[in-house]
């Protein structure tokens, strides 16, 4: 943590974009944040971003913004999230998670230093530093065509690795410290139980077991058997994929803190893996109806469970 401190402070006193990679989960985000926190734009806004959540036909429209009338549903103008990160920092999560069409109007924003919303004619000046994140490695998809070769270099101006947490499981009690933030203590037999654990869910699923723990603990101390590691969830949640519905078997228990980010995650892991990436058929294979697609998804995406389907996907043309 100290030495991921130095590089964050060396970050935030340059002005160039900074490109953060590492797993899924390992806080990406919060290194942009504190980069964003200890520079000299501390006092602008923060505006985060998913690209991965964001549909490939609302991406542009979310970040640049449009004019009234610029397809059926612009019934008003509307600001981007570029306008709104001026003066700050704007934070692009999953940055390979975007089509080429995308990549050069980023590209084009960022060395112009201006953006025009969609429908007008109006350039608008840009006075922000980029942050990009991905789990992924860009360099490769730059070497298979995937990715734009001169976007990478724009946004890797300075570069920060986040190492998983299996390999720096020595930071475990400073980082559930931090958590807790003086609401409990936690006893030496359950930081023993994390730190024999190596988290493939990485911060965010240490983060959810701590947070199951603070409402499980019933005194001020969290104790070993307060920590539920995903081989003891609750029985009957996570092989759930044809037996149950969804809302019951997954998101309630999530709701009441019975099960961690990370159940919810697998479970929506292993749906893909049957249904070879289609969010649609896993709709399906949880026992919903159709209509209940959007429902689903939002719930994905507003507790940053959406998985990248892509990886799963046997043929280009499914859903």
């Amino acid at each position: 943590m100290q030495q991921l401190g130095e590089r964050v402070r060396a970050a935030a006193r340059i002005s160039g974009s900074v490109l953060v990679t590492g797993e899924t989960g390992s806080g990406k985000e919060l290194v942009a944040r504190s980069i964003h926190q200890h520079s000299g734009r501390s006092t602008g806004r923060f505006v985060a971003v998913d690209c991965g959540a964001l549909p490939e036909d609302l991406i542009e429209s979310e970040l640049f913004g449009f004019k009234r009338g610029a397809f059926t549903s612009a019934l008003a103008d509307k600001s981007g999230l570029f306008e709104e990160a001026n003066g700050g920092t704007l934070f692009l999560d999953e940055i390979a998670n975007t089509s080429r069409r995308f990549q050069a109007k980023l590209l084009r924003a960022l060395q112009e230093r201006q953006i025009r919303r969609l429908g007008d004619t109006v350039l608008r000046q840009l006075d922000i530093r980029v942050i990009a994140a991905t789990n992924r490695d860009l360099r490769g998809l730059v070497n298979r065509g995937d990715f734009r070769e001169d976007l990478f270099y724009r946004l890797s101006v300075f570069a920060i690795q986040v190492p998983p947490l299996r390999n720096r499981l020595d930071d475990i009690p400073l980082l559930v410290d931090a958590m807790l933030n003086g609401r409990k203590q936690i006893s030496n037999g359950a930081l023993d139980k994390l730190q024999l654990y190596d988290f493939p869910g990485n911060v965010r699923e240490l983060e959810n077991i701590i947070e199951s723990a603070v409402y499980t603990a019933p005194d001020e101390t969290i104790e070993e058997c307060h920590i539920v590691l995903p081989d003891s969830a609750p029985a009957g949640v996570i092989d759930i994929l044809h037996v149950e519905n969804f809302w019951d078997s997954v998101a309630r228990p999530y709701a009441d803190r019975l099960i961690t980010r990370t159940h919810v995650e697998n479970v929506v892991r292993r749906g893909l893996q049957q249904s070879h990436g289609s969010y649609r058929r896993l709709v399906r294979l949880f026992n919903l109806p159709d209509s209940d697609y959007k429902r689903f998804m939002d719930f994905l995406r507003r507790h940053r469970c959406n998985i990248d389907y892509r990886q799963y996907r046997q043929k280009p043309d499914q859903d």
